[in-house]
């Protein structure tokens, strides 16, 4: 987890006032600051006896050797040492800690925690000689003044619920069948009868009527895990006898609405996970008498955006995740876009085109009277005369042409609706431009989306094979313990039978 996370705890932490009287520079770091905190929030899980996943902290040589998982610290290295980087983890992360139904580490006590092993998680020195920053010196100032109240193992105990002997035979009767079958079911920390279970290594094979075995100390059970098994609505009736349930996984199953009714019984669940079921709002409206949620996960389920804002109203402080969603694109909007318009001109309203004048017709010249013509003389009686042709009438005289009129000059046309103004190129290739830019980012977005889901998948298999793992790892170790304490007691028997 390589990123600086110290810089950004020292300023909140620095932001926090200490009481005035505390000055912690002559208090002993890791003596009178580290360890109080350490017992007071670790060791609960963490102690001599039976510490969780083979991790004690009870000391800075136990913290150093770590357990199964290693060291807890890497002096010098705050990235790279896991006490920090579980406290990191967002709360409702499995792998958090301290856990996250357990009281959690001050801004403060965090801070002081990674000033020590950036020191070099030394057993010695005082607070002083690691000459610390005014934001470090202010975390350790804050927590010599708020010391938490150590926790005693016998107080622990005292507190702790009372098993009935009937029931612990039970719980380890059922425990061994059901480790037969490759599940996983385990006690959440030492000195406690509540059980975690998870059906992780045999989800293919997990279905309802293995779930009905676990009916006999469903009491016991605080955390359930049946995320990707073939369990369904039916199955669900056994989970509601699980009334001290506080987080269950059903994510990727079968379940629907009709299933979350077997729910509606368990008051103290905290943690729901119901991502790519066929819930919608109907199932988780009937989650609203469940005042004690505090997370419920609705991605790629049928759930809509108004369903989860009404279970959040009658839950209040709940967290509902509905996923990522891909953001819609918006047309850019351009300042040329919303310039006020020209005013369109008026409409000129054209004059009454003139009518042409008319020509006067032109009065055709009176036709000329024919003349009489005389009379033919008396023919010689030889000779006849030719006969005398018939008086013809003068063609009219041609009519005067019209007088030459100059036209009326043709109306202006009238001005057509005023046009747009023409779109500057230089604006048009910008409209185009955002507009491919949007278009792309859609696309990268849709894209993003999906690498993230995937993204998401592979971090919950990968989570699960470690946690697979990690139970293997514990019941291994388990075993050879005890193998190795039989060899010790036959050793022990041998050596007395030859005295």
């Amino acid at each position: 987890m390589k990123r600086s996370l110290l810089s950004g705890i020292f300023l909140t932490a620095a932001c926090a006032a200490a009481p005035a009287h505390a000055d912690a520079t002559k208090s002993q770091l890791y003596k009178d600051l580290v360890a109080p905190v350490l017992e007071a929030k670790c060791n609960n899980c963490h102690g001599a006896e039976k510490p969780k996943g083979k991790l004690s902290m009870i000391s800075i040589e136990a913290i150093l050797k770590g357990g199964n998982e290693g060291p807890a610290v890497v002096a010098g290295k705050v990235d790279e040492s896991p006490l920090l980087q579980r406290v990191y983890l967002p709360l409702n992360d499995d792998e958090h800690m301290p856990p996250e139904d357990k009281e959690q580490l001050t801004e403060q006590e965090t801070a002081l925690l990674a000033f020590w092993i950036n020191s070099g998680a030394k057993a010695t020195g005082t607070v002083a000689d690691f000459k610390p920053d005014e934001k470090a010196l202010a975390a350790a100032n804050h927590v010599l003044g708020n010391l938490p109240k150590p926790k005693e193992s016998a107080v622990a105990k005292a507190d702790a619920p009372k098993v009935d002997p009937a029931m612990e035979k039970l719980v380890k009767e059922t425990i061994g069948r059901v480790e037969k079958t490759g599940a996983s079911l385990m006690a959440i920390a030492q000195d406690t009868p509540e059980l975690r279970f998870s059906a992780l290594n045999v989800s293919k094979e997990f279905s309802d009527d293995k779930l009905a075995e676990l009916k006999p100390i469903a009491s016991q059970i605080k955390w359930m895990d049946l995320a990707r098994t073939q369990v369904t609505d039916k199955g669900l009736a056994h989970v509601a006898g699980m009334t001290n349930l506080t987080r269950l996984h059903l994510e990727n199953t079968t379940v629907t609405d009709a299933g979350l009714d077997s729910l509606k019984g368990l008051a103290n669940l905290e943690y729901l996970n119901l991502y790519g079921t066929q819930v919608s709002d109907a199932g988780l409206e009937k989650l609203s008498g469940l005042k004690n949620l505090k997370k419920v996960f609705v991605w790629q389920t049928k759930v809509t955006d108004a369903g989860a804002a009404k279970l959040a109203a009658a839950v209040p402080g709940i967290d509902i995740n509905t996923g990522w969603k891909e953001p819609q694109a918006q047309p850019a909007a351009l300042a040329a876009n919303t310039a006020a318009k020209p005013a369109m001109p008026a409409a000129a309203t054209p004059a009454p085109a003139a009518k042409p004048a008319t020509p006067a017709p032109a009065t055709p010249a009176p036709a000329a009277k024919p003349t009489t013509p005389a009379p033919a003389p008396a023919a010689k009686p030889a000779t006849p005369a030719p006969a005398t042709p018939a008086p013809t009438t003068p063609a009219p005289a041609p009519a005067p042409k019209p007088a030459t009129t100059t036209p009326a000059p043709a109306p202006a046309p009238a001005p057509a609706a005023a046009a747009k103004p023409a779109v500057d190129p230089m604006f048009q290739k910008a409209v185009t431009e955002v507009e491919a830019a949007a278009t792309e980012a859609a696309k990268r977005a849709a894209q993003a989306k999906t690498d993230f889901d995937n993204a998401i998948k592979a971090v919950e298999e990968a989570t699960k094979r470690a946690e697979a793992l990690k139970v293997s790892s514990e019941k291994a170790t388990a075993v050879a313990a005890e193998t190795k304490a039989a060899l010790d007691q036959l050793k022990k028997a041998v050596e007395t039978s030859k005295k």
